[in-house]
This record gives C-alpha cells, structure tokens and sequence, in this order.
C-alpha cells in the first residue's frame, strides 16, 4: 500500500489520520472502543467493502474485505489478495483466503454472502469493478444451521433477530447497506456448530412488536416473511383505535 507520506494526502493534522484498521466493540451507553489490535485484524493492506458472515457455521462471524482499486496504479502492477479471515474462538480472525481458494486478483468493491444451493452454507461473490465478478460455492461441512427468511419489505428492516440454546445466545440485526455500495441477501443465517437443538427465535421488529418461536427445528429455514406484515398491519390497526 502507499506511504503513509503519500496516503495522507491533504490531511494536515496527522492525528486525524490512520493507516489501520479499525474494529470498534460497543461498550454501552454509545461509547466504543477500537480492540482490531487485540482481534488482529489491524495490519492488513489498504481495503474498503467489508462483510461479516459465518462461513463455517461455528457460530462467530468471519470477515470478508475487499482490496485492490482501479485508479491506484501499484494496483496496475501488483494486486492484493482480497481478504477472507475467520473468527477463532478466542476473538481473534486468521487470513484464509489462500488455503480456502477465495483469493480475488481483480479491483474489488465487496463480498456477496447468500446459502445459493440451500445446503445450509453460505457461499461468497466477490464483485469487481472493470474485471469479472468470482463466484464462489461453500462445500459446507458437518456443523448445524437456522436460516429466518424475513423478506424485503420496509417492515422487515431494523429487526433484531435472536436465537438461544441451552449454550448460547446469537444475535444479528437486518440492516441495509453492509458493504461498499452494495447490500446483502434478507435471509438471516446463524450457524450453530454442534448444537442440535434450538430453545428459541425471536424477532423483535421496529416497532417493537415481537414473534416468538420455541424449538424451530435445527438445519432449516423459517419463513417469517408473512407473519412480520401481519404484525405490522395490527400496530398500526391498534395505533388508529388508540
């Protein structure tokens, strides 16, 4: 990547700038704090275009992050690998985008993640500017899955999307927008490991209306698409009486 000299620009007060990445873990009260350092994730190349995704359906999300841009000549010259890092079980990410064959040698934006041939793993895209798109598919393994397919709609958005078992609690939130210029798939997914059994799903919409589900069968998907408008249209029903 450039010299920090070079990648500063016309930035005057260095404090302003850094040349790391940065992960922020939410403290509460809207304080954050950067641990990329503790993650190691904080050295890498100059990139843009992240996603977040369990690939492995250990339960941990990993990290995909797009490099390489088509008006910064190094790149012209030399490409950086686009980067594919798995989430230990200690916090800490690990480069597999070599062993795993996901290395991209074109100008990236972001990563695409969908289950494309429903097995229950999630497959990648790497979407490239001026250069073929890469497609990759998941050859999956041994670990359980829930997908909760909550559509497209303007009612689904914003929903925080909860599951427990007897071990755990995972938690992820539909949001628009995640990665450059892009947007990712409304079926949720969390994997879950060994864990074969589900105690609960709940989905805890905008405006505050939930569904609940005890014991969704493990290795499926639950379409919630139709339930949400329903809940949705009584809000608002009960808004108009009040």
């Amino acid at each position: 990547t450039l010299p920090n000299m070079l990648a500063q620009g016309d930035i005057k007060d260095p404090s302003l700038f850094t040349d790391k990445w940065i992960l922020f873990k939410n403290d509460g009260d809207f304080k954050f704090t950067d641990v990329a350092a503790d993650a190691k994730i904080a050295d890498y190349e100059f990139a843009w275009g992240c996603t977040f995704a369990d690939l492995n359906n250990d339960g941990l999300q990993d990290l995909m992050v797009a490099e390489n841009y088509v008006d910064f000549p190094p790149n012209k010259l030399f490409k950086l690998p686009s980067r594919v890092l798995i989430q230990k079980e200690d916090s800490t990410f690990a480069p597999t985008e070599e062993k795993s064959g996901v290395t991209n040698p074109h100008y990236a934006i972001t990563s695409l993640v969908s289950d494309f041939n429903q097995d229950g793993y999630l497959d990648m895209i790497w979407v490239n500017i001026d250069s073929p798109s890469l497609a990759y598919i998941n050859k999956g393994g041994t670990n359980n899955y829930l997908q909760v397919d909550l559509g497209e709609s303007v009612n689904a958005q914003g929903a925080k999307i909860t599951i427990t078992t007897s071990t755990k609690t995972l938690t992820e939130w539909l949001v628009t927008g995640e990665g450059l210029a892009s947007d990712q798939t409304a079926l949720v997914h969390f994997g879950l490991g060994k864990e074969s059994r589900i105690l609960n799903l709940k989905v805890i919409l905008s405006n505050d209306q939930e569904i609940s589900i005890d014991n969704p069968k493990v290795n499926s998907m639950i379409n919630l698409r139709s339930e949400i408008d329903k809940e949705v249209k009584i809000s608002r029903e009960n808004v108009r009486e009040n």
